[in-house]
């Protein structure tokens, strides 16, 4: 009650009534059942682990200049669960029991251009992201500025305090980079000045860590028929100050009508990982697979294919398939990976999830799996 009575004083002071503030509210959410499992030569790494959870989120009238958002999320444990602190599913911080956390509480100013948020809020930025690996996400405490319809551009500036982990339900000055004891600060570009290309270049200063840069541009354009998209892209993940990181990763590919099939390649040149500060570092070759953000000079080749189709009305299923070869110092294996994720009349889905990763030494070999189901109201 204490946080939504923070969210309305500011209204209180202006003037609002109690009627303007909610005759536009609205309440979303979600519920899920998560099944983890994983799968390693080490019986103390293996884990298996279910759990029931979701999201519950109240905005007031966003039509008004003036808004406010309060949002949680839950993950608990249910049946029977092994080594369930290594799922990520819980709260670690109170060995591995259920995890209720406030994942967006922030006052936002809206207007046609320009939404200024204060507060916990989500934020999907390449090296700072909710990510939605899990049931409850990454979350972040600051301020966030953003501007569209600069010149075909937008801008996005975020300062971030605080950072509260997938695993937690407090939000601290650890990030998953190190203590953030300064903060970090962030610069967003993205422009787009013809159809066919966009460009995004990040910048992120973290003065008790290390500085970072982001950069990624993407070309789609119709081949000889207008059904045929061909596209191709260049990443370059960089690191300054006390990191190593000299990331490339290129792209090409074909999207028709059902068929997405792109050919990635991601080699780190640097000493260190290509690692987030909060959420997954977003790679051309990342996903569940860890694909060139380890350490020892990684090289990855990776074959991506997704299948979209739609058997029955308002039914929409997508197939994919990810074959990788992975190549570092210290290492050697292929990565299959497999999902299917079917949603039903835009509001039930239900996820299938498989990863093996078949190591030179087959005494490293890892398999995981997940089945996700959730229904959003």
């Amino acid at each position: 009650m204490k946080y939504l009575l923070i969210l309305l004083l500011p209204y209180m002071l202006i003037g609002d009534t109690l009627e303007s503030i909610f005759k536009n509210s609205g309440t979303t959410g979600s519920l899920m059942f998560y099944h983890y499992n994983i799968d390693k030569k080490d019986p103390t790494k293996d884990a298996t682990a279910s759990a029931i959870g979701g999201d519950l989120k109240f905005t007031t009238d966003s039509s008004n200049k003036l808004f406010g958002t309060l949002g949680f999320h839950n993950s608990s444990p249910v049946f029977n669960n092994k080594h369930k602190n290594l799922t990520n599913l819980f709260n670690n911080d109170k060995n591995a029991k259920a995890l209720t956390a406030i994942s967006e509480s922030y006052l936002a100013y809206n207007t046609k251009n320009t939404l200024f948020k204060v507060g916990n809020f989500l934020l999907n930025t390449p090296l700072i992201n909710s990510s939605s690996a899990r049931i409850v996400p990454w979350s972040y405490q600051g301020a966030s500025l953003v501007i569209n319809n600069i010149f075909k551009s937008s801008i996005q500036l975020n300062y971030i305090n605080k950072v509260r982990k997938y695993t937690s339900d407090k939000y601290t000055k650890q990030s998953l980079a190190g203590e953030i004891d300064n903060g970090i600060a962030m610069f967003g570009f993205k422009h787009h000045p013809i159809d066919p290309l966009d460009v995004h270049i990040y910048y992120y200063n973290a003065p008790s860590l290390y500085d970072s840069s982001f950069l990624q541009v993407d070309y789609k354009d119709t081949l000889t028929s207008d059904n045929i998209l061909f596209c191709v892209g260049f990443q370059n993940i960089k690191t300054y100050d006390n990191q190593d990181v000299n990331l490339i990763g290129m792209r090409t590919g074909i999207f028709i009508d059902h068929l997405d099939m792109t050919i990635n390649y991601t080699k780190n040149n640097g000493e260190d990982k290509a690692i987030a500060y909060g959420g997954l570092s977003k790679i051309y070759t990342s996903s569940m697979i860890t694909n060139g953000r380890g350490a020892d000079k990684p090289e990855t080749w990776m074959l991506k294919a997704d299948l979209f189709f739609e058997l029955i009305d308002k039914h929409n299923t997508e197939f994919s398939i990810w074959l990788a070869d992975v190549k570092s110092e210290s290492s050697e294996y292929k990565s299959y990976y497999g999902h299917i994720k079917h949603i039903t009349n835009y509001f039930a889905k239900l996820y299938v999830r498989y990863e093996y990763k078949d190591y030179e030494d087959n005494k490293l070999d890892e398999k995981y799996f997940r089945f996700i189901t959730s229904f959003d109201f």
